[in-house]
């Protein structure tokens, strides 16, 4: 059976808007979701004070209260190529360069996943599940079907293919974050290194490193806290009769990264203080 956990990948590298967490329904599957940096332009939720009539309006901007918190695991994004001359060969070179990389990775504790928004743990039991086109057992796919090979960010999708002269499987190493991210790309590229090569094969790190939060739905219930705490405190210096209206608290959950190892959760809320 394969095994899932559920995470939210944020890349290193800038990216474009907020991200949301997918509804917690389903278990314990593994969300990617490509992250940004905080940058001082982004806009922040403000306190509107409304005497009369009016209410409360979640806004799609990043509030100032959430969670900051260190991220659980880090990834990287690899390759293993081979360009030997016969497709049947190129294959079996990834296909042994694959699976000496499994064979490898628990040794050295790291682990290798596939996947682009529900990611899953590769092993020697699901492999051919996972990439049937490098197993041997993927049906034929038209040329107007090779643009579904990228995902919504226009990257290209883990996964196998062969463009007739090299063969590339596409998949992520992952490892934990219990240092600074230079710790875990050097573990990553020690990894990498380690890997021994079957003929014409080799193994590449591409892109940039990532971090994951292991189900950010579990803070729910934090920032929930932290946000009647923050409009409390707001309330408070208008003296006798003012209320507080707050909106968008059943909203996904959306994150941030913050610095090199951190990530920042919250709920794209708003409040107001009102009589």
């Amino acid at each position: 059976m394969i095994k899932f956990a559920r995470i939210a990948v944020l890349g290193l590298a800038l990216a474009t808007g907020p991200l949301l967490a997918q509804d917690e329904g389903g278990g314990g599957e593994m969300i990617v979701v490509t992250g940004q940096r905080m940058s001082n332009s982004l806009s922040r939720v403000p306190i509107a004070v409304s005497p009369i009539g009016g209410g409360a309006v979640a806004l799609d901007r990043r509030p100032v209260v959430g969670l900051r918190r260190t991220a659980d695991n880090a990834v990287r994004h690899v390759e293993i190529r081979s360009d030997s001359r016969e497709e049947d060969m190129r294959r079996s070179e990834v296909q042994a360069m694959l699976l000496a990389a499994l064979d490898r990775a628990e040794r050295e504790g790291v682990s290798l996943v596939t996947g682009t928004l529900e990611i899953t743990v590769v092993t020697k039991a699901n492999w051919k599940n996972l990439f049937p086109g490098l197993a041997g057992t993927a049906p034929k796919v038209d040329d107007e079907d090779e643009d579904d090979d990228e995902d919504e960010g226009g990257r290209v999708a883990p996964g196998f293919e062969d463009d007739g002269s090299t063969a590339t499987l596409r998949l992520m190493v992952r490892t934990k974050l219990s240092g600074s991210i230079a710790d875990a790309q050097g573990k990553i590229g020690k990894f990498v290194k380690s890997v021994p090569a079957t003929g014409r094969s080799e193994m590449v790190m591409t892109g940039a490193m990532a971090l994951t939060i292991i189900n950010p739905e579990q803070y729910r219930d934090e920032i929930y806290r932290r946000v009647a705490k923050a409009a409390q405190h707001a309330a408070s210096f208008y003296g006798e009769g003012y209320g507080i209206e707050i909106a968008g608290l059943d909203r996904d959950i959306a994150w941030e990264q913050v610095s090199n190892t951190e990530v920042f959760l919250y709920i794209p809320y708003g409040f107001l203080v009102k009589k």
